[in-house]
């Protein structure tokens, strides 16, 4: 029983430290393409973001909750009874719907930056709105993923 808890445990935090690094990561990316304000800069930078949140952050994000049930029952939890995992599922979804804004957003950019590199055209007016709004989800989405590892590590209990 202990080898399958710690293969839990350990696939849990594995796929926790995946999306808040790999979140991380990548917006600090994002940020500096857009600093840039290059469109070429911006499209090819925006690219390679959405194509590597495709392929690590939201796997993470699907392993994080079919790891952590499991994990929770082999150590004798219920999950929906343990106030830190029940406030650490509600900081899940937020996280999880920040991201898909965030993502959707960037899908956006990436579009709209592409078209003004082959169009050899300046990005237009309403584009530094997009990515404001972009930082403040994606910072939200970032800080909201680390007090769910706060959680985590703390566990704090109502009893």
């Amino acid at each position: 029983m202990l080898d399958l808890i710690f293969a839990l445990k350990f696939v849990h935090v594995l796929a926790a430290a995946t999306m808040f690094g790999g979140w991380l990561c990548l917006s600090i990316m994002m940020l500096l393409g857009n600093r840039s304000r290059n469109p070429s800069v911006i499209a090819v930078t925006t690219q390679f973001v959405v194509d590597a949140q495709k392929i690590i952050v939201a796997p993470a994000i699907v392993v994080q909750p079919l790891s952590g049930f499991p994990l929770a029952w082999a150590i004798g939890l219920s999950p929906l009874g343990e106030f830190w995992i029940v406030v650490s599922l509600g900081l899940f979804v937020v996280a999880v719907a920040c991201w898909l804004a965030a993502f959707r957003i960037e899908t956006r950019i990436r579009r709209l930056s592409r078209q003004c590199a082959m169009q050899a055209v300046a990005l237009p007016i309403d584009y530094r709105r997009i990515s404001q709004t972009w930082s403040v989800i994606a910072a939200a989405g970032i800080l909201v993923t680390a007090a769910i590892f706060a959680l985590m590590i703390w566990q704090p209990r109502l009893d």
